[in-house]
């Protein structure tokens, strides 16, 4: 048995069943802990959003607000309590889906009074640093690659290096840069991600570095930039190809002074960054072509990290895709529970050009669309970003034979789902709502059931 917790805390217990709630306070109340309890799933809420608690036991499934749903908003609330979820046997996947949305653990009915005992231990713990295995767990796969790579990522999150991640699209690079982070010294501060391609070009250096009021057209008020709200903490620069030459010349000063120089501003201002930058081109190619400097490459690229593609580490594909097959189950209330072998062999077969990415998503549009409990080589539909874009899966004992009518089904299927909401539909499809119309007219597919 676990260590008795020396110091009172301040728990606070969210289940509508009042044995649960009467059992728990007595056990935790006896060991010093100072507990209150509510049955009331709303009430408990607002409990909680006060940032009173050390700790919160929180029900899943409960009469007018499900404990997923409170999770999400005490961590939107920034609310400092660790959450440890209570769930029914039938309702695990939904802990795990909790577990990576922020809580600390959970515990399955009916657990034993050592057992509650010792996952409140667990939290209140004196010694706070980072249980690293949960943080690489999130890095889904036990291949020989999987484990060099989360070894390397153990390595480079114990130093303060500048880190550059190389890809392709859909690997999980930003992923890996969050588990980097997580694992640093640097692990309570803050993660500040900035999509490069996304920045606007004239106001690129603004958002980076901040600005003053007044300092260009429309600057109303003062703004802090990206390296400002990392300070202290990790700035990941993803697809840091996709900068400007000007602001690839000020960024390097940045790096090599530890300043930023904040528009409008005459002096630079002192910032502690852990910079991590991820591209997925060629950067070499990228130099050659005058499209990026070779001293600012060589002063991101002091520990460089390379991310396999998916194609090339294709013993992870199946425990990715049951991982996202759960989670999906789960999200959709979806009838499907396994993959048939002819499902995993063609899973296993494609080249996924979409990487990671590609694969959660088909994971998920089966999830959706499929209507029956296992997912059969008919039911699987690829949407490739290339070598073919589509590829056609469709069995001849199903009866579909081509491309186009595995396709028909599959909008009709989405149609149906999203009750013949084009938007919503198209976005699900990844396709715009002129391109879905097009294949109902040309498909037969009416516009209403």
């Amino acid at each position: 048995m676990k260590e008795a917790v020396k110091k009172s805390n301040k728990i606070l217990i969210i289940d509508d069943e009042e044995s649960i709630r009467d059992g728990c306070h007595q056990i935790l109340s006896r060991k010093g802990h100072h507990v209150e309890s509510t049955g009331d799933a709303v009430c408990g809420l607002e409990m909680a959003l006060r940032d009173a608690y050390d700790l919160i036991l929180l029900d899943v499934r409960m009469p007018k607000m499900g404990g997923l749903e409170i999770l999400k908003k005490l961590k939107e609330n920034s609310v400092s309590a660790k959450v440890i979820i209570i769930t029914g046997y039938g309702t695990i996947s939904m802990a795990v889906e909790a577990m990576r949305q922020g809580a600390f653990n959970f515990l399955t009915k009916p657990y034993s009074a050592i057992e509650l005992k010792d996952a409140v231990d667990d939290a209140f713990k004196e010694d706070e640093g980072h249980d690293v295995e949960k943080d690489l767990s999130v890095l889904i796969g036990s291949s020989d690659y999987m484990k060099e790579l989360k070894d390397s990522i153990k390595r480079i999150a114990q130093t303060d290096s500048t880190v550059l991640i190389t890809g392709e699209s859909g690997t999980g690079k930003e992923l890996v840069a969050q588990t980097v982070h997580h694992l640093s010294k640097r692990a309570d501060k803050h993660f500040i991600p900035v999509d490069c391609s996304s920045l606007v070009e004239n106001l690129m250096e603004s958002e980076l570095f901040g600005h003053l009021k007044g300092a260009f057209s429309g600057a109303t008020e003062s703004r802090e930039g990206r390296f400002q709200m990392a300070n202290k903490g990790t700035l990941f620069l993803d697809e840091i190809s996709n900068i400007s030459l000007n602001i690839q010349a000020k960024l390097l000063r940045v790096i090599q002074e530890q300043e930023v120089p904040r528009v409008g501003k005459s002096t630079p201002e002192k910032v502690d960054v852990r910079l991590i930058a991820a591209t997925n081109k060629d950067i070499r190619s990228e130099i050659e072509t005058g499209r990026f400097r070779e001293d600012l490459f060589y002063r991101i690229s002091v520990v460089p990290l390379n991310i396999k593609p998916l194609r090339e580490h294709k013993a992870d594909i199946l425990s990715i895709a049951l991982h996202y097959l759960d989670l999906y189950t789960v999200k959709y209330d979806s009838k499907v529970r396994r993959l048939s072998e002819e499902a995993k062999k063609s899973l296993l077969s494609y080249r996924w050009p979409g990487n990671i990415r590609e694969l959660k998503n088909t994971m998920e549009r089966l999830c959706v669309l499929c209507d029956h409990q296992e997912v059969n080589l008919s039911d699987i539909l690829y949407y490739g970003q290339s070598d073919g874009g589509k590829a056609p899966v469709a069995d001849s004992a199903s009866g579909r034979v081509t491309l186009i009518d595995v396709e028909k089904e599959h909008i009709e299927k989405a149609l149906s789902h999203f009750h013949f909401q084009i938007n919503k539909t198209a976005k699900f499809l990844g396709i715009d709502r002129k391109t879905l119309r097009i294949k109902m007219r040309n498909y037969g597919i009416k516009s209403e059931p």
